[in-house]
């Protein structure tokens, strides 16, 4: 396996997009059971918990660096999304982003900001609406531009 075809731009977009998305989905069942990563929750080992909470922090990070490096492509590419500068396609943009910098954060500092902000499970109900919709919305725009988000 040759690792230079799995660091070319392309690859690098089509990866960070593809966690990103999944951790919105992840994220949004984890708001909606009260804010506990469900990987945590569905755990039947408490003596694991020390392994899953190592691996989240590294996959929170990873979180952080896909959102960072779709900040740069979009950056770069001149502020647009799937060539255009559509309003709902930034703000669901927008969404992923500053979601995945929020895990990044609580991955390296051990403090989640958005959770921080409330501990109203309402709140995390709209929140975890809004990162669906998001997701959603992203992966059609994306499917619909062949696979190419900038």
């Amino acid at each position: 396996m040759n690792i230079q075809e799995h660091t070319t731009p392309k690859m690098l977009e089509w990866y960070s997009f593809l966690w990103s998305e999944a951790r919105l989905l992840v994220a949004a069942v984890a708001l909606f059971i009260g804010g506990t990563p469900p990987v945590l929750a569905l755990n039947p080992l408490p003596a694991l918990y020390g392994l899953i909470g190592s691996l989240l922090t590294i996959a929170w990070v990873i979180s952080g660096l896909a959102a960072a490096y779709l900040l740069y492509r979009w950056f770069t590419g001149g502020q647009k999304i799937f060539g255009e500068k559509v309003q709902l396609d930034s703000g669901a943009f927008f969404v992923l982003v500053v979601s995945g910098f929020n895990l990044g954060f609580a991955g390296l500092m051990g403090s989640n900001i958005g959770m921080s902000i409330s501990t109203n499970q309402a709140i995390f109900y709209l929140v975890g609406i809004l990162y669906i919709a998001a997701a959603v919305h992203l992966y059609r725009r994306w499917s619909a531009n062949g696979q190419k988000l900038f």
